[in-house]
């Protein structure tokens, strides 16, 4: 639920917080210097009331006192709220520049993280390029050196022993993809986010105002927008709820007595920060709304005192003793309007402290949104480190994979000089020297033997004796 201020009702017309404020100041000091016109009047007249006769200027001198001092009462109440609207100025000034700083740190943090990612990127893809040329390298080797002694039995070999490191190597490629497409994609969503803070605080001082007209109803309605307000607030953060977060959930402690807490955030290393919205208004409002600055004084000091209530009976409640909760270690105390936030602490300073001593840290909108977004990016950052483990794990499988392949390979090789070997050696045994089977066969068949086939041409001439050879005579033997 949106609660949009006046201005922004009318079309046409949008004014910032502080346009507001310098427009508003414009008008009380142009009805400050009106009174201050009107008592001058009032004192001239006086005095020609004055200087006229005993019995004729008494009705005109009465008048012109009640004048003079209407014209006093004037000025006291547009100087009361001068100041009140400059201390508001202050304060939205003071947000603004908060806001800011927090911006700037963000995206230095977003560089860092961009720089981070793609030296990351760089590493894995010239680790993969090595690795490819590596391969290609060894097997062009292994090709060139063997191809015109593998048949066609021995390609298809081959082939089936490279589809599965080619299939591989695809899917490791995939990944690698896959992980840069998500970083980037992690990387837009992040810049877009950080936009939608810088609007967010733009319209923070004119909403807040809104609100707090808004929020006069009862604690049960006050307590439900801000639930609202700080789920909200989670969505805006790009948590998903059930994985990175809970609303709403039942909790007992040793004793049997049941917490509902509003939000349990979750966190990497089963840890879990617990989030209670406490609408502190009333006190607030009620100081916004007082014309006399000692009232308002009275009612923002009742503020400041109120909130620091909620902050000790949220510290009594101890969530630490929860069943079923990791480590809450801290409780964020959230307050869901940004100026009741800042003016409690302007009139506590101490407050802060004294939330941390009993591990409780309070926020407001636009600094819980900021915690909010470094979370989810922690939940980022930790989903990367798993793909990258998991992209590190698959390549050591895939190099083991290799160097099997590569010791096979050679384990090939090898075989097939033995094979030659082996080969050479027949084939000296059957056509090489005198006593050669070729030519032992062939002298059978010169002896009157009547084959029914003869040996091939390419043989037949190995088989002939040399010049002088006397085996080869019938009479030989």
């Amino acid at each position: 639920m949106r609660l949009e201020s006046p201005a922004s009702l009318v079309p046409g017309i949008v004014l910032s917080a502080s346009e507001t404020t310098f427009a508003l100041l414009g008008l009380l000091l142009g009805l400050l210097i009106a009174g201050a016109v009107s008592a001058s009047i009032a004192r001239r007249r006086l005095a020609a009331a004055q200087s006229a006769g005993r019995s004729e200027r008494e009705p005109e001198l009465a008048r012109a006192a009640s004048e003079l001092q209407s014209a006093a009462a004037q000025s006291s109440d547009l100087r009361a709220r001068l100041s009140g609207l400059e201390s508001e100025y202050r304060q939205v000034r003071e947000g603004r520049e908060a806001a800011e700083a927090r911006i700037a740190g963000l995206e230095a943090r977003l560089q860092e993280q961009q720089q981070a990612a793609e030296q990351r990127y760089r590493d894995l893809e010239g680790a993969r390029e090595r690795l490819k040329a590596e391969f290609k390298a060894l097997a062009a080797d292994i090709l060139e050196d063997k191809s015109k002694r593998f048949g066609e039995a021995n390609v298809l070999q081959i082939g089936q022993l490279l589809n599965p490191l080619r299939e591989q190597i695809d899917g490791f490629r995939k990944v690698v993809s896959d992980s840069y497409e998500k970083e980037n994609n992690s990387r837009v969503a992040l810049q877009s986010k950080l936009e939608d803070l810088v609007k967010l605080n733009q319209t923070l001082g004119q909403e807040a105002q809104t609100l707090s007209r808004a929020l006069s109803g009862d604690n049960r309605s006050q307590g439900y927008w801000g639930e609202l307000k700080l789920e909200r607030l989670l969505e805006t953060a790009a948590l998903e709820k059930g994985r990175d977060y809970l609303t709403q959930e039942s909790f007992k402690d040793g004793d049997g007595d049941r917490y509902r807490p509003d939000a349990v955030l979750l966190l990497p290393e089963d840890k879990s920060i617990v989030i209670d919205a406490k609408m502190v208004l009333v006190d607030y409002q009620r100081a916004c709304e007082a014309t006399d600055e000692t009232e308002r004084e009275q009612h923002f000091a009742r503020h400041g005192v109120a909130l620091r209530n909620h902050v000790k009976q949220l510290g009594e409640k101890d969530y630490s003793r929860l069943e079923g909760l990791t480590s809450p270690e801290l409780v964020l105390m959230f307050v869901p309007v940004e100026a009741a936030f800042l003016e409690a602490l302007r009139r506590d300073p101490q407050l802060y402290a004294y939330a941390f001593d009993r591990k409780i840290i309070l926020v407001g909108p636009s600094n819980l949104l900021a915690s909010l977004k470094l979370v989810a990016q922690i939940w980022r950052t930790e989903h990367q480190n798993a793909n990258a483990k998991a992209i590190s794990d698959r390549a050591g499988k895939l190099y083991d994979k290799f160097a099997g392949f590569a010791e096979d390979m050679l384990k090939v090789g090898e075989a097939i000089k033995r094979a030659e070997t082996a080969h050479q050696a027949a084939v000296e045994k059957l056509s090489t020297g005198r006593g050669s089977l070729l030519r032992q066969t062939e002298m059978l068949r010169k002896l009157g033997v009547a084959p029914s086939k003869r040996l091939p041409a390419a043989l037949q001439d190995l088989s002939e004796p040399d010049e002088g050879d006397t085996d080869a005579s019938p009479d030989a033997g």
